[in-house]
């Protein structure tokens, strides 16, 4: 591979595209269309290019530092934003243990979903059909894993994405330096994303589902501030075109740092999927030329005289509620025997973020409280810190309400940052990285009230400084120049199904309007039943592998199909299993399933996406997301999902979970012909034992949305 020597510091900001193709292995160390120079590391060549997007495939031998892309180096400074437009192929994608031998593996993927029963059937298709490179590459990986998957500490590695700026061209780690985005596979709820803050990572979304991600890292002279955006209603970010605040960095200083995307694994038990990267941008935004960025808040408290009608650097004038505060070359530091002072900007705080500075002397107070929500003097959230614990306060009308409590609290003898994160619904609080309490609190009260402070006692040894609060989103910054996510577009109802009618097999039934339901593949059988259709099955004979009815569609271009489903069972331990889905069906050879996975052998549920092309099915290329608990037994809820014959969106009570386009997985295919469109109980790793299908509906398109990714 080549070896990438970029010595010369960059100034001049860029937009990369990927609307070539490019074979693997010829993306590093060489110039994109727009003359900027991609460097990084491509040891195994699975870096390429095409229907515009970067394709990252995953590696033989997992690591850091052996697959990514990356620009520079760039001087750190104020405003230098660095952004990524990226489908990471799957935030659960980790190293361990695939739980069979070698040979078990080859058995399953040579016998398929039980969806065609004879194995030797199944070989003829993959000889005319399969995708024999990636079947082959597919086996050497399983045969390395098999061998060597203990080659990482402890046998697993759980960290597969980094985003951001690095101070190496090629990290061996990007939790040790630089300011980074990381995705942290976490099994049952996917993945969570982390963003590195002083010296350990902050966990800032939980629960990260397999969507397009937007992810913007803005440096300071010291550290960065951090951002993202997704899809509508996708859980944790902003709604694109705007972005969520979700972090601050202090403390990171080195000089010159590389933006770049890295890689270390994809795929989890053997599974394989590619990440796609639709644009990159490295561009100063002379909106953040300052050291607060997109704060709508902020001061840096240093300085000499009182605070009170002081104006801050960003909101406005200082307003002192309680006793007195006077500024200092070290920070801020409380004159009377209790003061409290704040800022109220025109929209609540979504993220607040102080630096405090603790005297040595254990003897000394060290109590410092960070005010948000702040309503007046007598109604506010706040988080009290000092060297021995922290504390999450509630004032409502005077009266003080802890709501949760732990330890340990600042450290002595440094700076400590201490950061709320919160969307108004949910609030995190951190200490220096550690998310406090173990767990976010759900608390919508004041979620309105927009000032932002501290409380602080004349006997505190602390001082405080650089205190920001950011808006919960904030415009992405027209610089990147990132296209807008794919989405359906507007949709108008078709077909409307509630099930009702006579008891019996939903075999040649009309619906209103007059289409027929067919039974197109299985033995199994759905029938009507108290006005529901339910899968024909139970805990003692569950359903006997996929079963398909479907109904004629007259759009072969794009369908939109939802299903409201009571899954079979009412807790954990029943041995009940939910399949159930929906399909688009070109005919029996060609067709795409979105299905459940419920399954008392996990903890969390799945949605998951899987393929059969010209007559074969990939079984270990489907693509699945772990949603956590959205899903469970007992609990009524809808899967929404669209396709145009190429992408499809699947939505789980109207939140956007996966997302992915057939090109994605397979870069020859032209695109599925929707002829028919349908409900399905699948089989994955078990069958169904009872879902309730309470109703079904397909819409059409009211217009053509092609332009969008």
């Amino acid at each position: 591979m080549t070896q990438i020597e970029p010595k010369t510091t960059l100034t001049e900001g860029f937009v990369d595209t990927f609307g070539e193709d490019v074979p693997a292995g010829q993306v590093i160390g060489r110039s994109g269309p727009s003359g900027v120079y991609r460097g990084g590391a491509d040891v195994e060549g699975v870096i390429s290019s095409d229907h515009g997007a970067l394709r990252i495939e995953p590696l033989l031998k997992p690591g850091w530092g052996r697959s990514g892309l990356a620009y520079g180096p760039y001087r750190r400074e104020n405003g230098l934003a660095f952004g990524v437009h990226v489908l990471n192929g799957h935030n659960t994608s980790q190293v361990g243990d695939l739980t069979e031998s070698l040979i078990q593996r080859l058995y399953r993927w040579a016998a398929g979903s039980e969806s065609k029963s004879a194995v030797p059937r199944r070989m003829l298709a993959w000889s005319r059909n399969g995708h024999k490179r990636r079947s082959w590459r597919q086996f050497r990986r399983w045969a390395y894993l098999n061998r060597h998957y203990r080659h990482v500490e402890n046998g697993l590695l759980d960290e597969n994405l980094a985003v951001g700026w690095f101070p190496v061209e090629r990290p061996e780690n990007p939790l040790t330096g630089g300011n980074a985005f990381v995705v942290h596979a976490t099994g049952a709820e996917n993945g969570e994303l982390w963003t590195r803050a002083g010296e350990r990572p902050l966990p800032v979304v939980r629960g990260l589902q397999n969507v397009p991600v937007y992810y913007v890292v803005i440096l300071r002279e010291r550290g960065a501030a951090y951002y993202a955006a997704s899809l509508p209603a996708a859980r944790g970010f902003g709604d694109f075109p705007a972005m969520r605040p979700l972090a601050v960095d202090a403390f990171a200083d080195e000089p010159e740092v590389y933006a770049g995307i890295y890689q270390s694994v994809l795929g989890q038990i053997g599974f394989r999927v590619d990440s796609r990267v639709y644009s990159t941008a490295v561009q100063k935004l002379p909106a953040c030329a300052a050291w607060f960025g997109t704060a709508h808040l902020a001061d840096s408290l240093t300085g000499s005289g009182p605070l009170a009608g002081s104006r801050a650097e960003i909101g406005g004038a200082w307003r002192v509620y309680q006793g007195e505060f006077a500024r200092s070359p070290q920070g801020l530091r409380p004159l009377a025997a209790e003061n409290l002072a704040a800022l109220t900007g025109e929209a609540p705080a979504g993220l607040v973020h102080a630096v405090v500075d603790q005297a040595m002397d254990g003897e000394a107070e060290t109590a410092v409280e960070l005010v948000w929500r702040l309503q007046d003097e007598a109604n506010y959230w706040s988080l009290t810190v000092d060297a021995h614990a922290c504390r999450l306060l509630r004032r409502e009308d005077g009266r003080v309400l802890e709501v949760a409590r732990d330890e340990p609290g600042l450290q002595g003898g440094q700076a400590n940052a201490l950061q709320i994160l919160d969307d108004g619904e949910e609030i995190a609080a951190f200490v220096n990285g550690r998310l406090l309490f173990n767990r976010r609190i759900a608390d919508q009260t004041l979620q309105n009230a927009a000032g932002v402070g501290l409380r602080l006692a004349a006997s505190s040894a602390v001082r405080v400084r650089y205190l920001e609060a950011h808006p919960r989103t904030v415009p992405i910054p027209p610089e990147l120049q990132f296209a807008p996510p794919w989405e359906p577009g507007e949709t108008a109802v078709v077909v409307r199904e509630d099930f009702h009618g006579p008891d019996g097999d939903l075999h040649g039934r009309a619906t209103p309007g007059a289409r027929t339901w067919q039974k197109s593949y299985g033995l199994g059988h759905i029938s009507i039943q108290d006005r529901a259709a339910k899968v024909i099955a139970s805990p003692s004979s569950p359903n006997p592998g996929r079963t398909i009815y479907t109904i004629p569609w007259d759009d072969p271009a794009f369908a939109e199909l939802e299903v409201a489903v009571e899954p079979p069972g009412t807790s954990r331990g029943q041995w009940e299993s939910g399949r159930a889905g929906v399909v688009f069906w070109q005919d029996a050879d060609n067709l795409l399933i979105v299905s459940t996975w419920l399954d008392d052998f996990y903890d969390g549920t799945s949605i998951s996406s899987f393929f059969l092309l010209k007559g074969f099915e990939e079984l270990y290329d489907a693509v699945w997301t772990n949603v956590g608990r959205r899903i469970s037994w007992g609990q009524p809820y809808h899967i929404r999902a669209a396709c145009d014959g190429v992408k499809y969106l699947v939505y789980v009570n109207n939140e956007p979970v996966l997302v992915r386009a057939l090109t994605d997985v397979y870069p020859q295919f032209d695109r599925l012909t929707i002829n028919r469109v349908g409900i399905v109980a699948n089989w994955e790793w078990g069958n169904d034992t009872g879902s309730v299908f309470t109703q079904f509906v397909g819409k059409k398109r009211k217009q053509q949305n092609d332009s969008q990714r």
